[in-house]
């Protein structure tokens, strides 16, 4: 069995440790690239969104590579992401194709032990065993993951030299990439904060404060949001994402973080009492909560086309004029100019800052 799965942000190194150990070979998907996105493009529907047309032709590299099962996490939710595995693969089949279809949902929980059984040669022992394991390695990538990239979040804005600050996060993400043992991720994890600590301060005293909120791909995938976060860390701006790659495999996966959405559908009631995808509910909830805890500003970003990042847009806006934070609206697909993002944010960081200032005098 040769699986494969999409790319998005830091995910596949969890999911590449855990179905190894399951005693899977994967294939891993290429980053996101220009190229990757155009062929995506070409073969998904006109009006489908920036998210299904990167990771279809994602895993039309993948296939092209050998792979033959391709694992998608499914559902049937508001957002068209839940169906994204059944529509790609019908393209994918009609492109000629030959691969077995893995839907990672709740009830496709038998077909799932099947596929487990499987590869441990249908021996029940062996296959709960190495689910155990293989569960476990997956858990302990995605929280030092998660450590790592918090850290990085926190260290860039004060950093002297941003770029060694950019090569330690890549140091680390790739030590946890190659290391398989529990005791050596867990060293990692808890290290990370003292690697970043032990960077040279620019001696900045104040930190303008960020909230990145809206659709989980384009808040979680640099490639498709320019990498907002590491370049307004340039700009001495900690930008805090809603949603990273390890809460979104605990929520969509695993159901975790339900209190969290609950919380979030309170706070956005008076402004958006209901949920019709793409994060909206969540994205109006996590902008008052940024005004509540006195962030600087807030970046809305979504998928050109996407009926629920476009719709919720004017009420956010509203919610930011009513609570008194900065909102900056992003609107992106395969067309989306990196000076055109780029100068916008630089504006945005220059807009909060004169706004902080006016507060502090």
């Amino acid at each position: 069995m040769r699986v494969a799965f999409p790319h998005m942000g830091s995910a596949p190194i969890a999911l590449e440790g855990l179905l190894r150990v399951l005693g899977a070979e994967v294939v891993l998907p290429p980053k996101p690239t220009r190229e990757i996105t155009e062929l995506g493009a070409r073969l998904a529907p006109e009006m489908m969104c920036v998210p299904f047309k990167l990771t279809l032709g994602n895993m039309f590299r993948c296939l092209e590579a050998g792979a033959d099962v391709l694992a998608y996490v499914s559902g049937s939710w508001s957002c068209r992401f839940g169906y994204y595995g059944r529509l790609q693969a019908q393209i994918l089949r009609d492109e000629g194709f030959q691969f077995r279809l893995l839907e990672l949902r709740h009830d496709r929980i038998p077909g799932i032990v099947r596929e487990v059984l499987r590869l441990n040669r249908g021996r029940m022992s062996s296959a709960v065993l190495n689910s155990v394991r293989a569960f476990r390695i997956g858990w302990l990538k995605s929280t030092a993951v998660e450590e790592i990239e918090s850290r990085f979040r926190e260290a860039l804005p004060n950093a002297r030299d941003a770029r060694g600050c950019c090569r330690l996060v890549d140091t680390l993400i790739q030590e946890v990439r190659t290391t398989s043992k529990p005791a050596a991720l867990t060293r990692i994890r808890d290290t990370a904060r003292a690697r970043f600590d032990a960077l040279p301060r620019n001696g900045r005293t104040r930190v303008l404060r960020v909230k990145l909120v809206g659709e989980s791909f384009c808040v979680i995938e640099p490639f498709i949001n320019f990498d907002i976060i590491a370049r307004m860390g340039e700009m001495g701006v900690l930008v805090e994402p809603s949603l990273t790659s390890h809460r979104w495999i605990g929520f969509h996966g695993f159901r975790l973080n339900k209190g969290e959405v609950g919380r979030m559908r309170r706070l956005s009631a008076p402004y958006w009492r209901y949920c019709v995808g793409g994060e909206d509910q969540n994205s109006v909830g996590h902008l008052l909560l940024a005004a509540q805890r006195r962030f600087d500003g807030v970046i809305h970003v979504h998928p050109f086309g996407c009926m629920p990042g476009t719709v919720v847009q004017p009420t956010m806006a509203k919610a930011a004029r009513d609570n008194n934070i900065s909102y900056l609206p992003l609107s992106l697909d395969e067309h989306s100019s990196e000076t055109g993002v780029v100068t916008r944010l630089e504006a945005f960081a220059s807009l909060i800052e004169k706004r902080r200032r006016r507060h502090v005098v």
